[in-house]
């Protein structure tokens, strides 16, 4: 029942011919990793300096419109921790790749995007909108609250 079969190669098998394709594939697994240039945000200092003082006026502003409320108070300190952690842990996550390379901005030079170059106004723009118009929302709030006598 269990005959002791042989297999015979119809043909001796070239060893350097069977391991070279083999070899090819493994190489790459063979080379140390390179780590890449980190190019970073490339975001000049001033943009990240208008945005954190954006969210500032902002919770500033409601705080400030909240008036002696202790529980909207509480909630805005709740908040800021969570915008600080938001922050923090982006920053913590960039640099465990090193240092940034020198924005473009920084050197008179245009920023290159996905969709073309950008100068200094336009990525300042697009970036600062949205945290610009949180600040206004803030300070209007305030408006509102200090015109109509509720609050501050």
């Amino acid at each position: 029942m269990f005959e002791q079969r042989s297999i015979l190669a119809e043909r001796e098998a070239d060893l350097e011919t069977e391991l070279q394709p083999l070899e090819s594939i493994l190489h790459p697994l063979a080379a140390p990793p390179v780590a890449p240039q980190n190019a970073g945000f490339q975001l000049p200092r001033g943009v990240w300096t208008a945005m954190l003082s954006c969210y500032a006026v902002f919770f500033a502003a409601i705080f400030a419109a909240t008036g002696g409320s202790s529980a909207a108070r509480f909630a805005i300190v709740i908040s800021v921790l969570y915008t600080a952690v938001y922050f923090g842990v982006a920053r913590i996550g960039a640099r465990q790749a090193g240092r940034e390379a020198t924005s473009p901005l920084e050197q008179g030079q245009m920023l290159d995007t996905w969709t073309g170059l950008m100068d200094k106004r336009a990525v300042y723009g697009q970036v600062l909108i949205v945290p610009l118009a949180v600040a206004l929302f803030g300070i209007g709030i305030l408006l509102i609250t200090v015109l109509i006598g509720i609050g501050a």
